[in-house]
């Protein structure tokens, strides 16, 4: 095991990674509840979609402060269930780091697995990944992780802060035809509606200086029934500066054989 110091100073920096992670894992995990807020057909896709046993993904979150870029995020991912295993790239700072994440249930808890070159550093020798357990971290982050990823299984919350949808057309995405929709969504007002779920929204905003108000979602559905893509742009707090994440999540296929699997416990370092 590392010194003392270097696991309090690893724990810290991993810390640091959930958070920009955050963003980009709720995005998928909380998929049937994003989606649910808008009238047919998007609730019909968000359901059929919701059934699936195992998707795969690409999906990419930029950041703007000022209207000038300052982060993105982007990579590719696979889902089955309450499991996700992620391959990203950060970019901020002129500079591009890698990393792999995976998210699984280990005994009732949710915890995150992460790889990456700028924490390789940290890791004793023959180590390569942090666990994170999740429902520990959940007081550092303010969140309360099992809370809200059981609860994105619900399709009730944003029921209650429907405003307008709109279909907008036809377009081609990922060299499919698909259906463009619009949803206006008042968070604020769902979370008045569903005390539980006003809890986790106000827990979002704490951790990661997203204020989240009154959104427009776009919702691209295929001929198969399903969504194809999703897209959101939320006001995000850096320090003390303002500016917008968008979030674009693009669904590559649906019920096929996927396997997530912890990483082998002797490469495997404990964040405490």
């Amino acid at each position: 095991m590392p010194p003392a110091g270097v696991a309090v100073s690893a724990a810290a920096r991993t810390m640091s990674w959930m958070r920009r992670l955050l963003a980009v894992s709720l995005l998928v995990l909380a998929l049937p509840v994003v989606a649910h807020a808008a009238s047919n057909p998007i609730v019909a896709a968000a359901k059929r979609s919701a059934s699936a046993k195992s998707s795969t993904f690409e999906i990419r979150a930029a950041t703007a402060i000022g209207g000038r870029a300052a982060s993105d995020v982007s990579g590719s991912g696979r889902q089955r269930g309450s499991a996700v295993g992620m391959s990203m790239t950060t970019r901020a700072g002129g500079k591009a780091t890698n990393f792999d994440a995976v998210l699984l249930r280990e005994r009732g808890a949710y915890v995150m697995y992460m790889r990456s070159p700028v924490l390789q550093t940290q890791l004793p020798p023959g180590k390569s990944w942090w666990r994170l357990d999740l429902s520990k971290g959940a007081s550092t982050l303010g969140i309360d992780f099992t809370s809200l990823m059981d609860a994105s299984q619900s399709l009730a919350p944003l029921e209650h802060g429907i405003v307008a949808t709109k279909r907008i057309g036809n377009e081609t995405v990922a060299g499919r035809p698909t259906v463009h929709y619009s949803a206006v969504l008042d968070v604020k007002r769902a979370a008045r509606a569903v005390p539980a779920y006003g809890k986790q929204v106000a827990a979002l905003e704490r951790a990661t200086g997203i204020r989240l108000t009154r959104s427009t979602y776009h919702v691209w559905i295929g001929r198969d029934g399903r969504i194809t893509r999703m897209r959101v742009a939320t006001p995000t707090v850096i320090g003390s500066a303002r500016g917008t994440t968008v979030q674009t999540m693009t669904f590559l296929s649906y019920n096929v054989r996927i396997t997530i699997a912890a990483p082998p416990a002797a490469q495997v370092v404990e964040a405490g």
